[in-house]
């Protein structure tokens, strides 16, 4: 290369050096907007308006409903839509539905409807109208499947409110006694099926019939319900099933989740719901939930919506989710869209207007940081007794080691749990104290390890019995109540750890001397593979009722001494370790007791103080009276009682499990007696995002006093931020197709707890890499040597600090070394304290039993034993879920480290994600002023399905920012951080205005000195003084939002070492002279040329032109999406990496017109449009 041309790259490359450095490649930056903004209906003219606020998710907002003639007035009286018995909001729904029922998907079956609406909207109600309609047109046969047998009386109520007075036929059992010798009783011969999703998958008991001759062979619940619905004729009953057109209601349908058509697995309930679907082709379909689907993966149920089938580019279920699966959150918000353009859909919900949201984190005090670490150790101890028993015993172990990581995750979950009570217990009192009414949400109920202990006691098992006196001795000599957690540990020991060896004659004897028949119990665990499984005391499948056999008869089998030993010394171990009582059972305790305390839980039995002794009781003895109504005397029964109680104001706190999550209304309802304001405290994090919502829509409901207060407790555990992880996994999803928006589900934003994500599991991966590979060839490249770059001392932050004198905690381990030991090994010789880092960490990874690729190099002996038993391979290196699981077993110190290492990996890859063009955060707005909408025209017509446009409109925007709205913009932020410094629990930075929301994680210094305000770069570049304003972000330490006079806020964030090392902080008092200088000069500059200035020879050039223009795809997107997709990866090199990525985007124009879509470069626009011509002519012939 000759001179002049080396000079021109050298210059070139130094151009594009400066031009990044001044945020030269971004397009028009965005914001998360409004989450919410209010519903008015505008497709109804009768009616009156729905009693509370409602909202819409932002980006539905900005689509319209089709237009909608369908006669309802023909059928829904006058009087009811004057009485407001159904509003307009609710007519709207029904009217929709019907409409969308009188069409057909392109391969003959019967379209169908999705009701998304959140609480307090009444999706029963309209339910209800949609019956009453079909019922008037003669359509005499529905049914209706929901989650609870209690909501059949909503059912019958919602129907009587609309002078509908049709038989309401109680499950098929009701059919069984109503089936005379000649036939179905006339008065169940037309009506509403209601049944449940547990008697629709039961075996049943009715007679089957052939040609009207009994066989004698029992049909299943779904084979009855199809005979009833279809009729009782002599038409066989296959020509039926293709003419029946009555309503088929799936309410609650999010139960039909998890099915897989390529492994022809999955839940009954899922396969019951599509068999019905397949067979029933003229029903008129309605999906009805507030969390219809949690991920694409659980939309195989929904066979009416025309996803998939004839007419689309995927012939089942299973290539639609394969296809679709991987295409992130942006592309289920489009579906949402076009679902509601095409009018199969309507979400609306209860605005958050009057609900508060914060979160409270209880740090573990001294104590219970040693219960839990000593319970850390004994599963370390008791999985290597138990390894080397499984060898002594000759068995390979597998259902043992299941059982035994089934009991792990639920053991430290509940010991998480129990560390929260006497924080919760505060929340509660403080919440009665000031007149207000407490729920206190959560999952366990531990009513299976009480029976178990209970049923020791009964048979005289060593460490059996009711109550455990030794529990805490600092808490003296009085009864406590079970530990919940001991019982667990107890049972497994007992039941599971192998003492008897079988006879080498005889390899086919069993090693157990236990039988662990099923009872149905309701307790139960999500496994790393997110699949439900029911649980016993000791974590297996099966119950706690096992028939405990220790002298096993068989004559193939003999006891191992040593084993022997080694389980009574477990079991020793066990009664010495300091744990926490149920913590269901010490919270009502602390809070009153029963007759403070309404329990609307599952369980049937319990233990509760009476006079100052212990006892178990049934909890149906609560009721007053006995009735010969079974329902009333059942569990349900007990909780409807409890709920009229606390409803009264006779009892003013109440706990809600899974349970009583569906249907049951604990809001401050008017007409109440007690009309205090609710505060729901979340103190167990649901396994689901489902069961997460049904617990938050049962205190925010319409016709309220007041919005509830949301508190959702947590500790300083990482671990535990596996819950809020696997929630906040299915809440973004969850809220693009039950609200269009995934930040909608439940008004909170939960979408940073996103760990079990693409970039989670790729910076896990990175994490592990950097372990296994101890940091080596890092520091060579200039690297730090930890994964990602990241920095040493940001992962030190997540250790406690040492504290000395009074403060110091006496159970601190003095060998652990503190933040500064690694620190100045680091600097003492580079490398050094990152591998002494690494090397701890390793230990700690060990110890999980995960396989990720480590080596036995420089392990300790008890962990390479530890490691040669789980085996070098690297099946779990991508797989959060598990690893979230698996970090709970740590001890405090080695859990907090580890995750938060991988937290910082993480941030370093949303960063990287962000530059690329890689991370979206849902719908965003375009940022900036005078935004125009240029001109808007079609690019193609779908004409398959909706026949909706694909449009291209171009959105002319003026991105920078005047000085004076930077002063606002840092003193707005100012005012946040102090107010979150003060304790509020307003958050004025909250993008929802229908909420409010704190975070302990956002509680920041002074904003003066925790590094937000007017940096000027360290030199000047083209001929001035570059500057841009730098804002801490809320929740993180050392990464920056920044924003630029030309070009606005950037969406690439800014690190501190980053931010510092180019840029020099301007000190207040010259923000308002130099910084403004500098700020205007480069302000005007832009308006109309590039950032180069007069020194730019490049014509037409518009590189940080303030003035620039977007183009956005809107329409038929989902059907386009693929092409679009492949189109862009073909020609991404051409475009700034963060316009690389397909981005749900909003732009609203000065005059108020929006418009809602993707983000794409608009000269690609003409090659997708040929593709698509191409690929619809296919499908066409295929159709013909």
């Amino acid at each position: 290369m000759d001179k002049s041309n080396e000079k021109t790259t050298r210059a070139e490359s130094s151009r594009a050096a400066e031009e990044d450095l001044l945020g030269a490649g971004e397009s028009v930056s965005e914001r998360v907007g409004n989450v919410f903004t209010g519903y008015t209906c505008g497709t109804m003219t009768r009616g009156v308006e729905h009693p509370g606020d409602i909202a819409e998710a932002a980006s539905l907002s900005s689509i319209q409903l089709p237009p909608n003639d369908y006669p309802l007035h023909e059928t829904i009286s006058d009087s009811i839509i004057a009485s407001g018995k159904l509003s307009k909001l609710q007519l709207e729904g029904v009217a929709y539905a019907c409409q969308a029922h009188l069409t057909k998907l392109p391969g003959g079956d019967r379209s169908g409807f999705m009701i998304g609406d959140g609480a307090g909207v009444g999706k029963g109600r309209q339910i209800a109208g949609i019956v009453v309609d079909n019922f008037a047109r003669g359509r005499k046969r529905h049914i209706w499947i929901s989650s609870s047998h209690d909501l059949r009386r909503d059912a019958e109520r919602d129907l009587r409110d609309l002078g509908c007075y049709v038989k309401v036929i109680d499950g098929v059992k009701e059919l069984d006694k109503e089936t005379k010798a000649l036939g179905l009783s006339k008065t169940c011969a037309e009506g509403v099926l209601f049944l449940t999703y547990s008697t629709l998958v039961s075996k049943g008991g009715g007679e089957g019939k052939k040609n009207s001759v009994t066989t004698g062979k029992s049909k299943s619940r779904l084979e009855q319900a199809i005979e009833w619905f279809v009729g009782d004729t002599e038409t066989p009953l296959n020509q039926k099933e293709q003419t029946a057109d009555g309503c088929l209601i799936f309410d609650e349908c999010h139960k039909a989740k998890n099915h897989s058509e390529a492994l022809k697995s999955g839940s009954k309930v899922a396969a019951c719901v599509i068999e019905l679907q397949k067979r029933l082709v003229n029903a008129r379909v309605v999906y009805c939930s507030a969390t219809g689907v949690s991920e694409i993966g659980n939309m195989a149920y929904m066979a009416r919506l025309g996803f998939w089938g004839a007419g689309t580019p995927f012939p089942d279920s299973q290539k639609f989710i394969d296809a679709m699966k991987h295409r992130g959150v942006g592309f289920l918000e489009m579906l949402a869209m076009e679902m509601k353009s095409s009018g199969k859909y309507v979400s609306r919900g209860l605005s958050f207007k009057a609900a508060e949201f914060r979160t409270v984190e209880t740090k573990l005090n001294a104590n219970q940081t040693a219960s839990y670490d000593a319970a850390a150790d004994f599963m370390d101890k008791l999985k290597a007794c138990l390894m080397q028993a499984l060898t002594e015993t000759r068995q390979n172990g597998g259902q043992v080691w299941k059982a035994y990581w089934s009991m792990h995750q639920r053991l430290f979950k509940l010991l998480c749990v129990s560390a929260k009570v006497p924080e919760v217990v505060a929340l509660s009192q403080a919440a009665l104290a000031n007149g207000e009414c407490v729920v206190i949400g959560m999952q366990t109920t531990g009513e299976s390890a009480e029976a178990w202990e209970t049923q020791g006691a009964e048979k005289g098992v060593d460490g059996g019995g009711l109550f455990n006196p030794n529990y805490g001795e600092k808490k003296g000599t009085a009864q406590q109540f079970i530990s919940t957690t001991r019982a667990m540990l107890r049972f497994f020991v007992e039941n599971h750890f192998p003492t008897h060896v079988a006879d080498v004659a005889a390899p086919g004897a069993r090693n157990s001397g236990v039988t662990q028949p099923g009872d149905g119990d309701g307790d139960g665990y999500f496994d790393e593979q997110g699949v439900w499984v029911a649980l016993d005391a000791g974590g297996g499948n099966g119950s706690f009722a096992g028939t405990l056999n220790s002298n096993p008869k068989d004559s193939t089998l003999r006891p191992h001494p040593t084993c022997v030993q080694a389980k009574e010394i477990l079991l020793e171990m066990l009664e010495s370790l300091d744990l926490p009582p149920n913590p269901l059972d010490e919270l009502i305790d602390l809070l009153g007791g029963p007759s403070a305390v309404a329990e609307m839980t599952g369980r049937s039995k319990r233990v509760v103080r009476r006079n100052g002794v212990l006892l178990r009781e049934n909890r149906s003895d609560l009721l007053t009276s006995k009735t010969a109504d079974a329902f009333a005397d059942s569990v349900d029964g007990v909780n409807v009682s409890e709920k009229i109680s606390f409803q009264k104001g006779q009892k003013k706190v109440a706990v809600i499990s899974d349970a009583a999550s569906t249907g049951i209304s604990l809001h401050a309802r008017l007409g109440e007696a007690n009309t205090s304001r609710r505060v729901h405290v979340t103190i167990e994090l649901p396994w689901s995002a489902d069961k997460a919502i049904q617990q938050l829509g049962r205190t925010h409901r319409s016709n309220q006093s007041s919005g509830p207060s949301y508190v959702m407790v947590s500790t300083n555990l990482g671990g535990e931020k596996r819950f809020a992880a696997a929630v906040a996994r299915r809440l973004q999803s969850l809220g693009a197709l039950t609200r269009g928006d995934r930040r909608a589900a439940t008004g909170i934003d939960l979408s940073e707890g996103n760990l079990d994500s693409p970039l989670g599991r790729g910076a896990l991966k990175k994490m592990y890499d950097a372990l296994a590979l101890r940091g080596a060839g890092r520091l060579d490249s200039g690297g730090t040597g930890l994964a990602n770059d990241v920095l040493l001392a940001n992962v030190l932050s997540h250790l406690p600090a040492k504290k000395s004198g009074e403060d110091a905690d006496e159970t601190a381990d003095p060998s652990s070394p503190d933040a500064s030991v690694y620190l100045h090994e680091e600097q003492t010789t580079p490398g050094a304290g990152v591998a002494k880092l690494h090397d701890e960490l390793r230990e700690a990874v060990v110890k999980t039993g995960l396989q990720v690729g480590l080596s036995p190099v420089g392990l300790s002996s008890e962990s390479q034993v530890l490691w040669s038993a789980t085996g070098a391979g690297a099946k779990d290196v991508g797989d959060v879920r598990r690893f979230l699981n698996r970090i709970l077993g740590l001890p405090v110190r080695a859990q907090n480290l580890l995750f938060g290492y991988f937290t910082e990996t993480l941030d370093k890859e949303v960063s990287v994600a962000k530059a690329d063009g890689g991370y979206t955060e849902g719908v965003a707005d375009l940022s900036g002023s005078n935004i125009r909408i240029e001109s808007t025209e079609t690019i193609l017509k779908d004409p398959f399905g909706s026949g909706a446009e694909l449009k291209k409109t171009l959105v002319s925007i003026d991105r920078g920012v005047s000085f004076q709205d930077s002063v606002e913009m840092l003193q707005k932020h100012e005012e946040s951080t102090l107010i979150h410094s003060n304790g509020d629990t307003k958050d004025t930075t909250n993008p929802n205005p229908d909420s409010t929301l704190k975070s302990p994680e956002s509680t920041q210094k002074n904003p003066k000195k925790n590094g937000s305000g007017f940096y000027r770069a360290n030199r000047d570049m083209y001929g001035r003084t570059q500057v841009l304003l730098a804002f801490l972000k809320v929740g993180k330490k050392n990464t920056f939002t920044v924003t630029r006079p030309n070009t606005g806020s950037s969406i690439n964030d800014l690190e501190r070492d980053d931010l510092e090392s180019k840029y020099v902080r301007i000190v207040d008092d010259k923000v308002h002279t130099d910084a403004k200088r500098w700020w205007d000069a480069t302000y005007a500059m832009t308006e109309n040329n590039c950032m180069h200035g007069d020194s730019c020879s490049t014509r037409n050039c518009a590189i940080g032109t303030r003035d620039t223009r977007c183009c956005i795809v809107s329409g038929a997107v989902v059907p386009s999406w693929g092409i679009l997709e492949k189109t862009l990866e073909r020609h991404g090199e051409r475009f700034p990496k963060s316009d690389r990525g397909m981005r749900a985007a909003r732009a609203v124009a000065e005059d108020g017109t929006k418009v809602v879509g993707i983000r794409y470069p608009e000269e690609l626009l003409e090659e997708v449009r040929e593709k698509l011509i191409n690929e619809w002519a296919v499908r066409d012939d295929l159709l013909a």
